[in-house]
């Protein structure tokens, strides 16, 4: 799994250059994000725009990224999800607990009036 981290001033876009978000290569991207709240940034934005398929275990991770960046009194973000990423996330009513938006400036604006 690739990541390339945009460092915005209200927060870090981390761009997800992979097409399957599920194990192993989700714990990279928990990995990944634990550091960044450790440098101290706590508001994370991520970019799912290439993501195409989401398994639970991909699931879990993004509430456990949520939790974690919570704990350090920030927040997680998603946008760009396809229609099945969206169809999953929704049947598992977990768009009742993850910000979700379609463009990266609603994510991003979003943060800023947190």
């Amino acid at each position: 799994m690739e990541l390339e981290n945009r460092f915005l001033p209200e927060c870090v876009v981390v761009d997800i250059s992979d097409d399957k978000f599920g194990y192993p290569k989700t714990l990279v991207l928990k990995s990944h994000v634990t550091r960044l709240l450790a440098e101290g940034h706590r508001h994370v934005v991520l970019n799912l725009g290439q993501v195409e398929m989401l398994d639970s275990f991909g699931l879990a991770v993004l509430i456990s990224l949520l939790k974690l960046c919570k704990e350090n009194r920030g927040n997680l973000t998603l946008y760009g999800l396809n229609q099945q990423v969206t169809r999953l996330i929704e049947l598992t009513h977990m768009d009742r607990v993850l910000e979700i938006w379609e463009t990266e400036g609603q994510a991003v604006s979003q943060v800023k009036a947190g």
